[in-house]
């Protein structure tokens, strides 16, 4: 049985996932280990002759409800996360849901004794992974927003962006995202910032795009150049030999072989702009759609909800984009096979 969610009947506080708890071998009844080693017995003891049995007395209701497998705070079945915590809710865990107490860790048996090796469920064993990376829910993130408010819009990936959002307002130091400078535009669309994102998008393709142009339009032009540069670095004489060829070509000529070089520069600057920037460009967008949700929800509208539908990640365009930027890429040498 989960006591997540339970009072203890000797204190009467809630029952959390990293508390100790014990349970009677009789009746099954849920300590806090304090508790029961303070009382020295079952708080049902004197129940025990009659047959008493905590689950069955304390058999869950059917309710369409979430329970927080952290906090043990009853959340509505369409959150996605907790609405006390912000930490996330299994799609599958509800108030109906019963599970064995798992061996060692947050249940334990009375004073030592071993419990069955039967139960098999190892949930509570592992280490709890805290989706606001310690940070309290109730952090003021500046403009009306909290951490809490921001891990629901966040979703995917909340403990690295709650701790730099914390690091940003606390001390003003942000990360190098990787993943921003390796995806730029890409990652914009990936994360929902739509605007920004189709407009670096656009500029990233259209770099590649003029790229790729360049190398098939011109690949007689490229082809012997690089022939002149292998001969020349074989035979040592690089500089005279490549300095003679770039001196009979002309301007243009000249020009053309130089702009895949200038463009993958500019691709390079605009990753690591990306890179230094990205963190805290989320940073406001996050806070900037999170006021507007709370804003213009309507009236009986839960705005925690909506901050979980709203918020997250677009998956399936981040995939599209990637598909067409591997095509404009490999597009010259696909060609040039063909030809």
């Amino acid at each position: 049985m989960d006591y997540i969610g339970h009072k203890c009947p000797v204190c009467q506080k809630n029952f959390h996932a990293d508390d100790d708890i014990v349970v009677c071998p009789e009746c099954g009844t849920p300590h806090h280990r304090e508790c029961y080693e303070e009382l020295g017995h079952c708080c049902h003891e004197e129940l025990h002759a009659q047959g008493y049995d905590y689950q069955e007395e304390n058999a869950p209701e059917k309710t369409d409800v979430k329970i927080c497998p952290s906090c043990g705070h009853q959340n509505d079945s369409s959150h996605f996360f907790c609405g006390k915590c912000g930490a996330p809710l299994s799609p599958g865990q509800n108030a109906n849901q019963q599970q064995t107490p798992p061996q060692g860790g947050g249940f334990g048996i009375p004073f030592g004794q071993q419990q069955s090796q039967q139960d098999g469920n190892t949930a509570f064993n592992m280490p709890f992974m805290d989706p606001l990376a310690g940070v309290d829910s109730n952090t003021d993130f500046g403009d009306g927003v909290t951490a809490g408010e921001a891990a629901k819009y966040v979703k995917q990936n909340t403990p690295y962006f709650i701790r730099v959002f914390n690091n940003i307002k606390t001390m003003n130091k942000s990360k190098f995202n990787f993943a921003a400078a390796l995806f730029t535009g890409g990652y914009l669309l990936y994360r929902k910032m739509y605007k920004l994102g189709a407009l670096f998008a656009f500029i990233q393709v259209a770099l590649l795009v003029v790229e790729s142009y360049l190398t098939i339009a011109y690949s007689s032009l490229y082809s012997e150049f690089l022939n002149i540069y292998y001969h020349s670095m074989s035979s040592g004489a690089a500089v005279s030999e490549l300095g003679k060829y770039m001196a009979d070509l002309s301007t243009s000529e000249q020009l053309i072989l130089y702009l895949p070089t200038l463009v993958e520069l500019a691709r390079i600057a605009m990753m690591i702009v990306f890179g230094i920037c990205f963190n805290r460009m989320y940073f406001k967008h996050c806070k900037k759609q999170i006021n507007k949700i709370k804003a213009t929800a309507a009236e009986g509208e839960n705005p925690e909800t909506i901050l979980q539908t709203k918020g997250g990640v677009n998956t399936p365009l981040a995939i599209s984009l990637m598909i067409t930027y591997l095509i404009i890429m490999y597009l010259p040498t696909i060609i040039s096979g063909l030809l």
